[in-house]
């Protein structure tokens, strides 16, 4: 018989149910919790890196970029406006100091030099002319000179006669006077044509040394374009290989344009770029290490550019090994500028564990555990970071990126 079940009771019941649910939950709960705790996770000992913890230098440095080039590399230019006329070697070729490379034309630096001649030749008669002319000049200047010496004798003679004659009463002071006059005159006109002779000789000189000047400048002229002809057969002016060469024979040539490059390849240094940010650690004499194909060669900083470029710095490097079979032109390297020295250290290799804090959470081998350890950091480079404290020499080290996890204490790593 069915009968109608109170309000006060479907209450209960309800409360009843959510009760035994919280009560399974709970108890579910606390089992995983307790299975987590009892069962201990685990890594493949394939899918992580370790390093052993070791005893030993590390250098900290900061990363650049470099580019390999030859340490001599000479660029040769056209010495006049010409056209490529042959070719005698290719690029790749090597070539000895003096050999032929390419042979420009000469014809419109033939035509100059030529004019530059005849100007030369109408210059020295031209001073030739002009030296005979003020020669002649002198002369006249000379010959009237003398002929108003003899005046003035003459008038002196004229001047004392005249006094005789007054003394004895032969004469009048007026006859005195005007002799006297006329050899004043005659005096100073003596002396105005002995300031002509001066000058004249001044200005013949003058005259002579500009024209000279003028022809000393056309010679200088003349010895530059022919010195321009000889260099018109284009020559090594040392050992070398081409790197780079014009070969269009026919092309029009401006004075100037580069025609070929040639480099000394037994000897290497390296052009760097490092970003503004580490500008202040980049110092001529500073150790750079260059890397190639995991292979490192050892150098000096030898020059640091002051400008800032594109958010760049360059600077050079001169290498200890300067002919390594590792070096060829065009090569590009990383590069690795040495800040700081720490001769003996605890170390370990760099890896993706480290996220440069100067502290950090590592795990650490023990036995087939990974424990998690609190470690200091000092140094680092991209091969190594130093550890200042937390482990000891032997120990092993977990490099790679354990993220994951570092909630738990411990891992078995199988």
């Amino acid at each position: 018989m069915d009968y109608q079940i109170s309000k006060h009771q479907q209450i209960k019941q309800r409360r009843k149910i959510y009760l035994v649910a919280l009560v399974i939950i709970a108890v579910i709960t606390f089992g995983f919790v307790k299975f987590k705790n009892l069962v201990s996770p685990t890594v493949k000992n394939s899918g992580i890196t370790i390093s052993v913890a070791e005893s030993g230098a590390i250098e900290a440095t900061v990363p650049a970029s470099g580019l390999i080039i030859p340490e001599y590399e000479v660029s040769i230019t056209a010495p006049i406006n010409s056209k490529i006329e042959t070719v005698f070697r290719n690029a790749g070729e090597s070539v000895s100091t003096g050999e032929s490379i390419l042979q420009l034309t000469k014809e419109s630096s033939l035509v100059i030099y030529e004019k530059l001649n005849e100007e030369q030749r109408v210059n020295r008669n031209k001073i030739n002319q002009l030296a005979l002319a003020l020669e002649k000049d002198l002369d006249d200047l000379k010959t009237q000179y003398s002929i108003k010496q003899i005046r003035i004798r003459s008038l002196e003679t004229a001047l004392a006669h005249e006094q005789s004659l007054l003394n004895i009463g032969g004469s009048t002071e007026e006859n005195v006077k005007q002799a006297h006059l006329n050899l004043s005159v005659a005096q100073l006109e003596l002396k105005q044509i002995k300031n002509q002779i001066n000058n004249q000789q001044a200005m013949m000189k003058a005259d002579l040394k500009s024209l000279g000047y003028e022809i000393n400048i056309r010679e200088k002229d003349i010895n530059q374009i022919s010195d321009k002809l000889r260099k018109a057969s284009i020559s090594s002016p040392r050992g070398g290989v081409i790197t780079w060469i014009n070969d269009k024979v026919g092309a029009e040539i401006a004075e100037g344009a580069e025609l070929v490059r040639i480099a000394d390849l037994s000897s290497f240094k390296v052009e760097a770029t490092i970003s503004e940010t580490y500008a202040d650690e980049v110092k001529a004499g500073r150790t750079a290490i260059v890397r190639i194909n995991n292979a490192d060669l050892r150098g000096k900083i030898i020059n640091v550019q002051p400008a800032v470029q594109n958010g760049t710095v360059k600077f050079s490097i001169t290498l200890n090994d300067k002919n390594s079979e590792l070096l060829r032109p065009n090569l590009k390297a990383d590069v690795f500028v040495v800040t700081s020295y720490t001769g003996n250290t605890i170390r370990v290799k760099n890896g993706t564990a480290f996220n440069g804090s100067e502290e950090q959470k590592i795990f650490v081998m023990n036995g087939k555990n990974a424990e998690i350890r609190n470690l200091k950091f000092g140094e680092r480079n991209s091969d190594y970071v130093e550890v200042l404290s937390g482990i000891k020499a032997g120990d092993r080290v977990i490099t790679s990126d354990m993220q994951e996890y570092m909630h738990l204490k411990s891992i078995e790593v199988k």
